[in-house]
């Protein structure tokens, strides 16, 4: 490997749309909340080195309480988020504290909890080479463009096509400085990677997995707990 990063994990929604009272990232899953599934993916790399959790600002202090019954690590550290996600990893960041230009931060969802070890070291090993790497998917899917009324315009080419996941890893002095640019300019993007390109940096894909789920449905904790009982020992 060339390079080793700091981790923040982006777990501060409320998940309104999964319809819970209890935020998706404290639900059990195997006798654990979700979220320490996550975290447990990210601090599995030897390639990571702090790791910064963004939580929910409202009931911050009890979250954090519940957290550290199962995860209390002398490089772990909680911090409360914002009203949106940029807001949150911004938090992060600023949790993380100033870095060199070329240290690396990795961005992840808290609600991703089955990302392996091989495709975050791959993802921090070609944003040490590039500035910027993320896991991305391709399309397989024929893709349709629709105008008014939903009617079909035309087929698009899907080769160049990928669905964005996490991890999300930049150098540092990059991240901060898109971020910095993203807020002068009241931009907001729905990943990180959408704030680093309109700085023009090139960023690389990692070819990711379809396994790498963020849990957004019922039924995606569901496929969740089937995938860790099948890497239980």
């Amino acid at each position: 490997m060339t390079g080793r990063a700091d981790a923040v994990i982006v777990a501060a929604g409320a998940s309104r749309r999964f319809g819970s009272e209890t935020p998706k990232q404290f639900l059990p899953v195997r006798g654990q909340p979700l979220l320490v599934h996550t975290i447990a993916r990210i601090r599995a790399s030897e390639e990571i080195d702090d790791v910064v959790v963004v939580l929910p600002r409202n009931g911050f202090d009890a979250h954090q309480e519940h957290m550290r019954q199962f995860v209390d690590d002398a490089h772990l550290a909680f911090v409360a988020g914002g009203e949106t996600r940029q807001d949150s990893v911004w938090a992060g960041l600023e949790c993380v504290g100033t870095r060199g230009d070329d240290d690396l931060i990795l961005v992840h969802d808290g609600a991703r909890p089955l990302a392996d070890v091989a495709l975050i070291d791959e993802v921090i090993s070609r944003a040490s080479q590039t500035g910027g790497a993320i896991a991305a998917v391709p399309v397989v899917e024929t893709l349709k463009e629709v105008g008014g009324e939903l009617t079909i315009r035309r087929t698009v080419d899907r080769k160049r096509f990928y669905r964005a996941q996490t991890p999300q890893c930049f150098r540092y002095e990059l991240l901060r400085s898109a971020f910095e640019a993203a807020r002068d300019d009241g931009f907001f993007g729905t990943d990180e990677a959408s704030l680093v390109e309109r700085r023009g940096a090139t960023i690389s894909i990692v070819v990711g997995s379809e396994h790498n789920i963020k849990v957004t449905t019922r039924e995606d904790l569901s496929r969740v707990e089937y995938f860790l009982a099948q890497d239980a020992p």
